[in-house]
């Protein structure tokens, strides 16, 4: 056999390879009852690696959780190769949030991908008033005029 032979890898005749749906294109954007839904993604590292009672392990626990939510989570995708579980849930206030916080709380060496879930400032409300009129200030003056007064 030449070398470059050697190096090269068969496919078996007959079976057509094509490239996988995207993940984008398989979750789900609207339950069934045509409600939004909101996505999130985990990191979570070494499961690629991971011996399958480790991946039957990490299975497990993540069905255990979703199932703790019940129809709350409409969809998850969990990718060995990438490290990566994709989370579909209803859109409700911080619902994602808590459900990424179950999934952590569980497998604690899982990461939120992006970190923008539940990450709403918590200000003081005269510094949430000040950002706010420090945004407001460019408008026009008769705009402006019918804005409410800050109470100090």
């Amino acid at each position: 056999m030449s070398k470059a032979g050697r190096n090269r890898t068969e496919v078996s005749p007959g079976v057509p390879m094509r490239p996988a749906e995207p993940l984008w294109r398989l979750a789900p954007t609207r339950s069934e009852d045509g409600r939004c839904l909101a996505d999130f993604m985990m990191l979570i590292p070494g499961m690629s690696d991971a011996a399958p009672a480790s991946r039957q392990h990490i299975t497990a626990t993540l069905c255990a959780v979703f199932e703790e939510f019940g129809e709350s989570v409409a969809f998850a995708d969990i990718n060995y190769s990438l490290n990566l579980l994709w989370v579909s849930v209803e859109a409700q206030p911080g619902l994602a949030g808590r459900v990424a916080a179950a999934v952590r709380q569980r497998l604690p060496h899982a990461l939120l991908v992006g970190g923008q879930l539940g990450a709403l400032p918590v200000l003081p409300v005269r510094q949430r008033w000040r950002q706010w009129w420090q945004r407001a200030r460019f408008l026009p003056a008769p705009l402006r005029a019918r804005l409410p007064q800050a109470e100090d």
